[in-house]
């Protein structure tokens, strides 16, 4: 028995590794359905303890491929120990693989109110279920909204979604016909000859449900939701510096780094409407660099340009001091004069990265870590759009591009671009800044609005409101990449309603799970 019990978690593991291949970048998106088809067969285990071992097992191996990365910026840039990088990225996993490990319990605990193997377990429970313990995953202590199913899909039909029901209706569909799939599967292939007409029937539905979803879905893909403003354009300019994330901080390197951005941003200033940094490219505080920066805006103002500078700002008011992650606009219609209005305050902060959560229990960590303005305070939830010379651009830092929710609220029809800015050297050259690239080009397809990506060492890139990468620039590179851009006008379902409609289908499944009940 334990023989065979070690042999379903070897599987179990390789089934939920596998998931990893279907996220950039490599985009074989028909992986994610057999991977967590794999979970769903599974884990109907005899006891409790083999169903959370199980399904342990697929979280364990689904994170490990899909965050390895997160030991480079540990080992590398944190300068911890080979052993102890590798027992920090243990323990990550380890507690992102409770989540799937709950879901699987939750599952059982309803075992006497639903057969397992059943339509109501899998198509039903199974997305709720799932929909339940992703929402705490992207939300507790901050959250970590990474490898949500639903990226797996951009390239699939199901992607066509995107523009309608967001992220996280897209990942309800996904889990919806990944039940399908394991319903059908195992009634055609295990149990078939036990079933009359009637249940064959069942299985009939079923699989023209899953050909109605992928047809409607393929035909979403093909409307545009927002049109092209032909009578606007820009000329902007995406400033690449690659700097490395080993001396990026240093005192040494500042007046350098300086330097490379200064020179970057020359090539471009005369014929370029704006000018993009990405994040934190100013490695001080914005307070120390005031002369510096009075110059760049004596540059962009004589030259009608404006840009937009990733920098931190200190403030201190009475008897506490905030640290912001920032990002300013010189070249105003005002002169630069610090503190400046029209600029975005990082406001979802990275755990460990850029704050401590629980700090009193967890600083010892931090310091293990030793990351580089990692106390840093939050900016407000809402906040105007950066406005750079006429248009208006809703802006998030790194880690935000992954929060649809941050974006809706801080998006309305007047919205020109959408802008993220990052610093993913922190990831060297590992899948983990092609994951982010990704999560960046759902934002762009669910708002319907072109994204900009200004990146310190890559992915830096141009993404259409379709979603599709336009433009971009190889990494580890210090370059620019310029293009001329129209805004875009109207509003995407998911824009205009929100997670509403993602709302009606969990309430619809909810409905369904009652009435089978009642019956």
């Amino acid at each position: 028995m334990r023989q065979k019990l070690s042999i379903k978690c070897l599987l179990s593991f390789i089934f939920g590794g596998i998931a990893v291949f279907s996220y950039s970048p490599f985009d074989y998106w028909p992986l994610a359905f057999i991977s967590f088809v794999g979970l769903l067969l599974f884990i109907n285990q005899q006891t409790a303890k083999q169903t959370a071992l199980v399904a342990f097992s697929w979280g364990f191996g689904y994170f490990l491929s899909g965050v390895h990365w997160v030991y480079i910026s540990i080992k590398q840039y944190g300068d911890v120990p080979t052993i102890l990088s590798i027992g920090i990225l243990f323990l990550l996993v380890a507690y992102l693989a409770l989540y799937p490990m709950i879901f699987a319990l939750l599952l059982r605990l309803l075992r006497k109110h639903c057969q397992p193997y059943s339509f109501k377990q899998f198509i039903i429970l199974a997305p709720l279920f799932w929909q339940l313990t992703e929402y705490i995953r992207g939300t507790l202590l901050n959250g970590f909204a990474w490898l949500i199913f639903g990226y797996s899909q951009l390239e699939s039909p199901l992607g066509g979604l995107f523009p309608i029901l967001g992220i996280n209706g897209v990942t309800l569909t996904f889990t919806i016909c990944s039940g399908i799939f394991a319903y059908v599967y195992y009634r055609i292939v295990i149990n078939w000859q036990h079933y009359n007409m009637c249940g064959k029937w069942h299985i009939y539905s079923a699989i023209c449900t899953i050909i109605v979803i992928f047809t409607a879905s393929f035909w979403f893909k093909t409307i545009h939701w927002t049109q092209i403003d032909s009578t606007r354009q820009a000329n902007i300019s995406l400033v690449q510096g690659n700097i490395p994330q080993s001396i990026r901080w240093s005192r040494e390197q500042l007046n350098t780094t300086r330097q490379t951005y200064s020179d970057l941003t020359q090539q471009h200033i005369k014929t370029s409407d704006i000018v993009i940094w990405p994040e934190a490219a100013i490695t001080d505080l914005e307070i120390n660099q005031q002369s510096y920066l009075i110059s760049l805006d004596e540059l962009a103002i004589a030259n009608n340009t404006a840009v937009a500078v990733g920098i931190i700002d200190l403030v201190r008011q009475a008897d506490q001091t905030q640290i912001y992650n920032s990002l300013i606009v010189l070249g105003d219609t005002q002169p630069y004069q610090y503190p400046t209005t029209n600029r975005y305050l990082k406001h979802h902060l990275v755990p460990f990265g850029e704050y401590t959560p629980l700090e009193s229990l967890l600083k010892p960590i931090a310091s293990i870590l030793n990351i580089p303005m990692s106390s840093m305070s939050s900016g407000p939830t809402i906040q105007k759009p950066l406005v750079m010379k006429g248009f208006r651009f809703s802006t998030v830092i790194c880690y935000e591009v992954v929060l649809s929710d941050l974006i809706l609220q801080n998006f309305d029809g007047n919205t020109d671009f959408l802008l993220t800015v990052s610093n993913d050297a922190w990831f060297g050259d590992s899948i983990g800044p092609w994951q982010h690239l990704q999560m960046a080009r759902a934002r762009a397809l669910e708002f319907g609005r072109t994204l900009l990506r200004s990146t310190n060492n890559g992915i830096t890139a141009v993404i259409t409101p379709q979603g599709l990468i336009s433009n971009q620039i190889p990494q580890f590179e210090t370059t620019t990449l310029t293009t001329t851009l129209n805004p875009s006008i109207g509003l995407t379902p998911y824009a205009r309603w929100g997670n509403y409609l993602y709302y009606i289908l969990l309430l619809a499944l909810i409905i369904i799970l009652f009435i089978g009940k009642k019956r």
